[in-house]
C-alpha cells in the first residue's frame, strides 16, 4: 500500500485543506474561492495572495503559517527543436520528481514514423504567440502526471520501470496546469503522464472539479481527460463523480491473454469488463446530447512490432471495437529504456493495421509523434531517484485519420474528436463543444476543417452555400417589410 504523503507547508491549490483550515478560523469561504480567481485569473497582476484587494488579514496570517503558494517548482524545462512539446520537470516538496509535457497542437507537421525523412514544416500564426516563442494557436494540451511512478507494469513504457513511489496531492496535480499556464495557456489537460489516474482516484477528480470550475482555470469538463488501463469500479464512479469528462483507455490488445503479455496488471479486469464499463460511461454522456455530436471513447493502442501489429490482431481489434462509440488511436512504438527487444513498426506495417481495423467500421487514427527529441513522446517518462532519465507525454499528440487511404501530414486535435461528431471517411472533423462546468450548460460551436476532397465538387459545400443564402434573403425581406411599416 501506498504511504500517504503529508505536506508541510501545504498547498494552496488542495481545495479541502483550505476550506477547512479557514472554517476553523471563522474565515469565509468565498475569502478562499476571491483567492483562487485572483491568483489564476489574474496572476499577470496578483503574483501573491498578500496583494489580493480586500483580503482578509486573518486569513493572510493563516495562509502564510500553513500553506505555500506553490509546493512544487519546475527545475528544468526542455523544448522540443520543432516547437511542438515543451517537457517540464517538477520537484516536488519532499524531493521527489514528476514530469508534465505542454503538446501544442496545430504548431508543426509531423512524420508518423521516425525513419520517415519528410521535412517538418513549422506552422505559424498571426494570432499570437506563446511565452517562449512558439505559435500555439491557442491549442495546447497539457499532459499531467498523477502519480511518481506507476504500478501499472506496462512492458513498453519506462514509466512502468520505476514502480509506484506515491500518489500525487490534488494540490500537486493542480500545481502542474499552475506551472504551464506561465509558459502557455492551457486549453486542455490529460491525464495521461506518470501513473494510473483512477488508483488515485480522490486527488484526481478534486484537480478536475478545480480544473473546471469557472472561478479557477474555468476549463470545460469536455476538455479534461483521463486515460486509464482500465479499473472498472473506477470508470464507472466517473459516470456519476464526472460525468462531462473525455475517457481514454489503453488497451493495446484485442484478446486478454496478449494483453496481460504487455500490461501484467491486466489480469486483474477482463477486457471484456472493461470495454463493458466504457460502453456504460460513454452511453450516459450521449443521453444528453444531440446524436450528431455524439461523443466517443479514445481507445490507444501502441503499436508494437511482432508482438501486437499482425493482421490477424488487427482484426480481432476490429471485431471487439465494431459498433462502440470510440475512436482508436494507433501509436508506433517509440523506443524507450525498458528491458524488452521492442521495436518500431514499419510505415506500411501499422498503415495495412490501421486500415484493417477501419475496415470494421471503427474510426481509426495514426499518431503522429511528438516530441521524441526531447525525450517526451508516449512511453518514455521516466524519472529515477530524482535523476532525469527522459519523459514522455504518455498523452495524445495530433493524429492523422485513416480514411480511404492514411492521410498525410493533417493534425487531427484528439480532444476536438472526442468531443464532437464522427469523423468522416478521410477527413479529420473538428468540434468544440464549451461547457459550463458550472451549470451543466452547452453554449459552444463546431469548427470544421475544408472538407473539399483531393479532386471533384464539393457538394456539401454548394448546398450549405445555397440554403445559407436563401434563409438570409427570407430573413431580410421580412426585416425589410417591417421597417416598412
Amino acid at each position: 500500500m501506498v504511504k500517504t504523503r503529508i505536506l508541510s507547508p501545504k498547498s494552496l491549490f488542495d481545495e479541502d485543506l483550505v476550506l477547512e483550515a479557514f472554517q476553523a478560523k471563522g474565515i469565509k469561504a468565498s475569502s478562499a474561492r476571491k483567492m483562487w480567481r485572483m491568483l489564476i485569473q489574474h496572476s499577470d497582476k496578483i503574483t501573491h495572495y498578500n496583494q489580493i484587494p480586500d483580503f482578509p488579514k486573518a486569513a493572510v496570517k493563516l495562509l502564510n503559517e500553513q500553506f505555500a503558494l506553490t509546493t512544487s517548482k519546475v527545475i528544468s524545462r526542455t523544448d522540443a527543436k520543432d516547437g511542438s512539446t515543451t517537457k517540464m520537470l517538477i520537484e516536488l516538496q519532499d524531493g521527489q520528481r514528476i514530469e508534465s509535457v505542454i503538446m501544442r497542437y496545430g504548431q508543426v507537421e509531423l512524420d508518423s514514423f521516425p525513419e520517415d525523412k519528410q521535412a517538418r514544416r513549422e506552422k505559424r500564426t498571426e494570432q499570437g504567440k506563446a511565452a517562449d516563442g512558439f505559435a500555439s494557436k491557442s491549442r495546447a494540451t497539457l499532459c499531467v502526471s498523477s502519480q511518481v511512478g506507476c504500478a501499472m507494469g506496462c512492458t513498453f513504457c519506462a514509466t512502468g520501470t520505476m514502480g509506484l513511489l506515491s500518489n500525487l496531492t490534488a494540490g500537486e496535480i493542480i500545481e502542474q496546469l499552475y506551472h504551464a499556464n506561465k509558459v502557455e495557456k492551457i486549453r486542455n489537460v490529460v491525464f495521461m503522464g506518470m501513473g494510473e489516474p483512477l488508483d488515485n482516484y480522490g486527488a484526481v477528480l478534486a484537480s478536475i472539479n478545480a480544473m473546471a470550475d469557472t472561478s479557477r482555470f474555468g476549463l470545460s469538463p469536455a476538455r479534461i481527460s483521463v486515460s486509464t488501463v482500465g479499473v472498472v469500479p473506477r470508470i464507472l464512479a466517473l459516470k456519476n463523480d464526472a460525468p462531462n469528462i473525455g475517457l481514454a483507455l489503453s488497451l493495446h490488445a484485442p484478446t486478454q491473454p496478449l494483453r496481460q503479455q504487455i500490461v501484467p496488471t491486466a489480469k486483474a479486469w477482463h477486457v471484456d469488463r472493461i470495454l463493458a464499463a466504457c460502453d456504460v460511461f460513454i452511453e450516459n454522456q450521449n443521453q444528453k446530447i444531440s446524436k450528431n455530436r455524439a461523443r466517443h471513447i479514445l481507445v490507444e493502442y501502441v503499436l508494437i512490432k511482432d508482438v501486437n501489429d499482425s493482421v490477424e490482431t488487427a482484426h480481432d481489434l476490429g471485431k471487439l471495437l465494431k459498433g462502440r462509440k470510440v475512436l482508436l488511436n494507433v501509436i508506433p512504438y517509440n523506443p524507450t529504456s525498458v528491458p524488452y527487444d521492442y521495436k518500431t513498426p514499419t510505415r506500411e506495417g501499422a498503415r495495412l493495421f490501421a486500415e484493417t481495423v477501419r475496415g470494421y467500421d471503427v474510426h481509426t487514427l495514426l499518431r503522429q509523434t511528438m516530441g521524441a527529441d526531447s525525450a517526451s513522446a508516449c512511453g518514455q517518462l521516466v524519472i529515477d531517484n530524482g535523476g532525469q532519465k527522459g519523459c514522455d507525454s504518455n498523452g495524445t499528440p495530433g493524429s492523422v485519420l485513416v480514411g480511404e487511404k492514411v492521410t498525410e501530414g493533417r493534425v487531427a486535435d484528439l480532444e476536438d474528436l472526442m468531443t464532437g461528431g464522427t469523423p468522416s471517411k478521410g477527413t479529420p472533423v473538428l468540434k468544440g463543444r464549451r461547457t459550463n462546468g458550472s451549470r451543466g450548460k452547452t453554449n459552444g460551436k463546431e469548427v470544421t476543417p475544408d472538407p473539399t476532397p483531393a479532386t471533384g465538387v464539393n457538394v456539401d459545400r454548394i448546398v450549405t452555400c445555397i440554403i445559407a443564402g436563401s434563409v438570409a434573403l427570407v430573413v431580410g425581406r421580412i426585416v425589410a417589410r417591417y421597417l416598412v411599416r
